[in-house]
């Protein structure tokens, strides 16, 4: 009897460790999210007094939102994923814990389908800023898709666009993926711009006459280049100037070089008086240094969203020998780019802007 009540006592010890192991570990399988001990913002290794993140980041910090890394840094530049950002939001303001024994993500989807937050369903996909603001455009309790969504967010304070100085759709970078400063961005613009609580999405779009104003963005000024040049290669040329010195640049009427070292044109931006846009780039020889380049800088300046650059420029490479035109698509916009029939190192490109 003695020997069964200390065999007893030794299983008790030994559950009673095995439940302080499990408890540990637990502690310590967590996400980039979850609060895990705080360190304070100041001595995380990758976020300087300088970076424009700064004061966000010690604020989610000193309230407990989010926490660092355990090599003590918080990542800022790291994307988000779209199960990140909500558990960020919601979390914000709702007691909802993560999953126990399923997927951790499970409860703030559950809650996202409840008050009918547009997600994907792709958890684990990093999150664009556009998708970011149809979800927290939604928690206002709006039902805003695409532009209407950002014009949402940045005339009331919910957002500031990437473009210093310039609250537009366009600076707003909906195309960018999310990153970690900029997800505790957004949830310190909601605290401190009117969203006290989540809302529920309504399941009908929301009236766009009742969409805030937005300040007109300034056209680069016509001056910068010769009288009667059509506002589209005025545009063109101002944007170039920011990468190119003037010397290097060619415009009149009929549109915009890139002037390569013996001062030849290597890329040409074309107007047409049609459509009033400028539709076509041609590149005169593509094995030029830089040509290609200046290429995408031009295509860039149209205002064409053109995310896949390393894709682009391999089109071009790769047409020099299949002769084959490859199609770049997004928000309306077609990109063409065109192989010469005969000349190899001729390339065009066409732009259909919609």
């Amino acid at each position: 009897m003695a020997t069964l009540n200390k065999l007893s006592k030794r299983m008790c010890i030994l559950i009673k460790k095995f439940k302080k192991t499990v408890l540990a570990l637990t502690l310590v399988v967590t996400t980039a999210f979850s609060a895990i001990p705080a360190i304070a913002a100041v001595n995380f290794k990758d976020v300087k007094k300088n970076d424009w993140f700064y004061a966000t980041v010690e604020w989610v910090v000193d309230n407990d939102m989010v926490a660092g890394y355990p090599d003590n840094t918080f990542k800022p530049s790291k994307s988000v994923s779209e199960a990140e950002f909500l558990k960020l939001l919601i979390a914000a303001y709702e007691p909802v814990q993560a999953g126990q024994g399923g997927n951790w993500a499970d409860p703030y989807y559950a809650f996202a389908d409840k008050m009918n937050y547009p997600t994907s369903g792709n958890r684990n996909a990093a999150i664009s800023r556009g998708a970011v603001a149809e979800i927290v455009s939604g928690a206002a309790g709006v039902n805003y898709k695409g532009d209407n969504a950002i014009v949402y967010l940045l005339g009331n304070g919910l957002a500031k666009g990437k473009v210093a100085g310039e609250i537009s759709v366009g600076g707003y970078k909906a195309k960018d993926l999310l990153t970690r400063a900029e997800a505790v961005q957004f949830i310190k613009n909601a605290k401190e711009n009117g969203l006290d609580e989540l809302s529920k999405r309504p399941a009908n779009g929301s009236p766009t006459n009742q969409l805030p104003k937005l300040p007109e963005v300034a056209k680069p000024p016509v001056a910068q280049v010769p009288p009667g040049t059509p506002q589209a290669v005025a545009d063109i040329y101002n944007a170039l100037l920011k990468q190119y010195d003037a010397s290097q640049l060619r415009v009149d009427q009929t549109g915009v070089d890139v002037r390569g070292s013996n001062n030849k044109a290597m890329v040409t931006a074309n107007y047409d008086a049609n459509t009033g846009n400028v539709a076509g780039i041609i590149i005169w020889d593509n094995t030029v240094k830089g040509a290609v380049d200046a290429a995408l800088a031009m295509v860039k300046a149209t205002g064409a969203p053109m995310t896949k650059e390393a894709e682009f420029k391999k089109a071009i490479e790769n047409g020099r020998t299949s002769g084959q035109a490859v199609e770049f698509r997004g928000s309306g916009w077609t990109i063409t780019v065109e192989p010469h029939p005969t000349l190899v190192d001729n390339t065009r490109i066409i732009i259909d802007k919609p």
